[in-house]
């Protein structure tokens, strides 16, 4: 059990401090990382020496390796910044097993809720902050929402509508199911039954809507609104959520002048060159990328999620941008081959994610593996 406390005391120490300086710098200190590894592997040495067992110090070098090897693959891909390569094969070395300390101190008794001798940790880790990011990430979305006056409106403009098309769904599901199981009908037509009625015309579907909601108040009044206003609290939230996250996009990006960059900003577009041409390619939503194939545009569709030349700066790296790109910028804005100002993203901090993350698996042990 110390060793977990100890382990357990560090990751929380070192989260803790990554994230006042994510905050503060946007950077995660060297000797936070390195330190966290240092430890970990120095600590599981004392544990294997003093048990007799050296597969357990071989364990926590062999995922500290492979926890840095693919953090690193995502890194070199773009996704990660070099700081959290570091920061999760710290963890790694910390964690190899999930400390689960509620878990171990009996004070969460549920056996999905225990922990597991797997070393699968950082996998789980990596997992559960992914999550951690979407509700954080809104969170920094909607603060920047509340001071943007235009996206204010046609977000308010877009939740009218959608909160009409909620409710309908909501009474739908709920209308559709009690009625099923009252005539002892299987209630997996539910889903069929959605998806037919997405293509009856609007008004006649808010009617039907409020028929099947009104039939299943009438069997069970108590059981049906419960259902009706749980199902439509997790849409709405769902929908709040998304909606959020792919407003970021916008919300969490500012034009800056080229003169201005500094390294370590994230580019919030993607340029290339192709031969003596330099273009600024344009975003590939969800959207726009189902809207050229419903047109069979496929190849208009390649182009843009892989377009052709050397590319200069791009929006789907995370690492920032270098000395060598801005010096390239500038020399292009010289050029006016560019614009002079470039869309940099202000990105939300990660390792608060982690954090929670981090938390969140010490209360509720490895409930994924259990549920796998």
């Amino acid at each position: 059990m110390i060793p977990y406390l100890f382990f357990f005391f560090i990751s929380i120490a070192g989260l803790g401090y990554g994230t006042y300086t994510d905050f503060k710098e946007r950077m995660i200190s060297n000797k936070i990382t390195y330190g966290m590894i240092v430890i970990g592997i120095a600590g599981h040495a004392v544990i294997a020496f003093a048990a007799g067992d050296w597969t357990i110090l071989a364990w926590a070098i062999a995922v500290t390796a492979i926890t840095f090897a693919a953090a690193y693959w995502l890194y070199r891909m773009g996704v990660w910044a070099g700081g959290d390569v570091k920061l999760f094969a710290g963890l790694a070395a910390l964690n190899p097993v999930n400390p689960a300390i509620l878990s171990r101190l009996g004070m969460v008794s549920l056996p999905a809720f225990a922990p597991i001798s797997t070393p699968v940790f950082p996998l789980t880790l990596f997992m559960f902050s992914l999550f951690a990011m979407l509700p954080y990430g809104a969170i920094l979305a909607a603060t920047r929402l509340l001071k943007n006056k235009i996206e204010k409106e046609k977000f308010a403009q877009d939740f009218k509508k959608r909160l009409i098309e909620i409710i309908e769904l909501a009474a739908l599901a709920i209308g559709f199911g009690s009625t099923l199981s009252f005539f002892e009908i299987t209630p997996l037509l539910v889903l069929p039954l959605l998806f037919a009625s997405v293509f009856v015309p609007e008004k006649p579907r808010a009617a039907l809507a409020g028929i099947v909601l009104i039939a299943a108040l009438s069997i069970n009044a108590k059981t049906a609104a419960e259902e009706f206003a749980i199902l439509f609290c997790f849409l709405l939230g769902t929908w709040f959520l998304l909606k959020l996250y792919s407003l970021s996009k916008i919300l969490m990006r500012k034009p800056v002048k080229i003169k201005e960059l500094e390294e370590g900003m994230i580019s919030g577009q993607t340029i290339v060159q192709n031969g003596k041409k330099v273009k600024i390619v344009q975003e590939m939503g969800i959207k726009k990328l189902i809207k050229y194939f419903a047109s069979n545009r496929f190849g208009k569709a390649i182009e843009l999620m892989k377009p052709k030349g050397k590319e200069i700066v791009s929006s789907k790296s995370a690492a920032g941008l270098t000395e060598k790109q801005i010096s390239r910028l500038k020399k292009l804005a010289e050029e006016k081959r560019i614009p002079d100002r470039l869309l940099v993203k202000e990105s939300a901090p990660f390792v608060p994610a982690v954090l929670i993350a981090y938390i969140a698996l010490n209360i509720v042990g490895d409930v994924i593996w259990f549920w796998l």
